[in-house]
């Protein structure tokens, strides 16, 4: 049964990692902004990976220094290219604090409004905070290479990409995927739906865009719901994920997420 179980993930995976980061291939660079290790299989971390391979590179930026720990420990015994940043995201910089979920995914960030939808350890950690201008400065990352970035950063998607809006408007070949449309406090900004938002922003630096809810996609809507009877994603209203391309990159037909 578990090899049964084996075999099945690393199908799973493979196709989830060519619907997510379709424009990503073999050399690439991406950059991955916020990652969950509750789950390392399906972490966006390494389907980013898959794609790239080891004559490409990822970049993974969180803030939670027990998710990068996590991710090195994996990253050594593989020996994938794969440079973990610790560090929070904004349109500013400076710090802020950090609460810790009961789950990975569930850590917030206290500069934007609370998600009071989810569960909090008793435990909160200052931490750094860098616009991803900074970081891409930084450790010299070749911008003009990076072909796919994608922001999962609960609720810090449009700030961080407000810090980086010079070089989306320079980009040449760039995708984007960009959580948005929560239905917590998170996904308003100023009284408004940060996808209107984004969208805005990702329009005038010259990217064609879609949005669509986790639901309305097939991968989600009919193949996970089925296969991995994540059930419970269907009992209250779905968050969104945007889609974004600019010069040779494309929005797929085909493109999904999880």
């Amino acid at each position: 049964m578990r090899a049964i179980k084996n075999i099945f993930w690393k199908i799973f995976t493979a196709i989830n990692a060519i619907l997510k980061f379709s424009n990503l291939k073999e050399g690439d660079i991406g950059i991955q902004c916020g990652f969950d290790m509750d789950a390392h299989v399906t972490s966006d971390l390494f389907l980013m990976h898959r794609r790239v391979k080891n004559s490409g590179m990822v970049y993974g930026i969180d803030p939670d220094p027990e998710n990068i720990e996590v991710a090195k420990q994996i990253i050594s015994k593989s020996e994938m290219s794969i440079i973990t940043i610790q560090a929070a995201l904004a349109d500013q910089a400076g710090e802020t604090t950090l609460l810790l979920g009961k789950k990975k995914g569930w850590n917030q960030l206290t500069s934007i409004p609370i998600d009071s939808t989810v569960q909090f350890q008793n435990k909160e950690i200052t931490v750094p905070v860098f616009t991803l201008k900074q970081i891409i400065d930084q450790h010299d990352i070749p911008f003009q290479k990076v072909r796919h970035i994608n922001l999962t950063i609960n609720g810090l998607e449009y700030h961080t990409l407000l810090g980086f809006e010079d070089l989306l408007k320079s980009a040449s070949d760039l995708s984007l995927t960009v959580i948005a449309g929560r239905h917590d406090e998170t996904g308003t900004i100023d009284g408004k739906p940060d996808v209107e938002l984004i969208l805005d922003l990702l329009k005038r630096t010259g990217f064609k865009t879609q949005f669509k809810r986790i639901n309305e996609l097939f991968w989600w809507s009919f193949v996970v719901k089925l296969l991995v009877q994540r059930n419970y994603v269907y009992n209250k209203k779905n968050y969104g994920v945007v889609f974004a391309a600019k010069g040779n990159t494309k929005i797929r037909w085909f493109q999904s997420f999880s």
